[in-house]
């Protein structure tokens, strides 16, 4: 306990007596724990017992080895922040008496004995409810974001997820050195299909697209619908066989027993490529223009068509 001296002043001047240290630490609500710095526990308050349901002698006994989540890789980190700093404050994994592992927040600050030897003070929070809380509100943030990217109908991207996710994906580009190819898909007869057959047979139609979509190109690729009857595909490193390949699988799908057992019948389409060489100043938004354009030639020669944009 630190003795009285001129150093320990109140604000107005009073002395402070080892009582009153004393008082902090039995009345601290926060867990205090005296420590040497390889881990080594002295002394606990009765808040630090509370938290960790153990008693003074079981942590002592224990030591920071015996607390610590030894899974928890944090404690390394903060461990040779204090060593660097001589202070730390942070989060971390501890184990309670009871075996169940809570996160704590903690302050801990290096000082010196009379004798010169080297002790922490180490304050802790149980912090577990307000850390799950965090980590529900930034789960339930991604997920809203998500949404905000994803069509509805078909789970693909939607146009803002596109240009969202396909800058990313121009950038991997450049640095990998590599061609990306944008496929422009229009269902043929969409309106006759809604008219003829009902929304309900054209949204398994979109559907159906979508997933000839995700069976003709890799998890890696970029997918969406972005609006109507219109979808695009973003690929990276795709020659020409390879855009052959692709359109050859969707229309394989779109023909086949699963297309026709779903939606009622087999669906063609229209197809043209767009494609940037790396570096090239060119944006997603101008890809899909070049694509829709080579799209629309091939819808003029005749349905179920594909073109190349120049």
């Amino acid at each position: 306990m630190v003795e009285q001296s001129e150093e320990n002043l109140g604000q107005h001047g009073e002395a402070v007596g080892p009582e009153a240290y004393r008082a902090m630490y039995d009345h601290n609500p926060d867990g205090v724990m005296f420590t040497a710095p390889d881990g080594r526990v002295f002394a606990a308050n009765r808040a630090a017992c509370e938290i960790l349901r153990m008693t003074e002698e079981e942590i002592c006994a224990l030591g920071r080895l015996g607390l610590a989540d030894e899974t928890d890789g944090r404690w390394g980190t903060l461990l040779a922040e204090r060593r660097r700093m001589g202070h730390v404050r942070g989060i971390a994994r501890m184990r309670r008496g009871d075996g169940k592992i809570i996160e704590v927040e903690m302050s801990a600050r290096i000082f010196r004995e009379a004798d010169g030897a080297e002790r922490t003070c180490t304050i802790v929070r149980d912090v577990t409810e307000r850390v799950a809380m965090q980590r529900e509100l930034l789960e339930l943030s991604a997920q809203l974001h998500e949404i905000t990217l994803t069509d509805d109908l078909t789970g693909l991207r939607n146009r803002r997820g596109l240009v969202a996710v396909g800058s990313h994906m121009l950038e991997v580009a450049d640095r990998q050195r590599s061609f990306v190819s944008l496929l422009f898909l229009d269902v043929d007869d969409m309106k006759s299909l809604n008219d003829e057959h009902g929304h309900d047979a054209g949204d398994e139609g979109l559907r159906a697209v979508a997933r000839s979509l995700r069976n003709a190109l890799r998890r890696s690729d970029v997918l969406s619908r972005i609006g109507g009857d219109e979808f695009v595909a973003l690929a990276l490193g795709l020659d020409e066989n390879g855009r052959h390949m692709v359109e050859r699988r969707v229309r394989r799908y779109l023909s086949g027993p699963v297309t026709v057992a779903t939606v009622g019948l087999a669906l063609g389409v229209s197809m043209g490529w767009a494609s940037r060489a790396p570096s090239e100043p060119v944006t997603v938004e101008e890809l899909m223009v070049r694509a829709d354009h080579a799209m629309y030639r091939a819808k003029a020669s005749g349905h179920d068509n594909t073109d190349l944009a120049g």
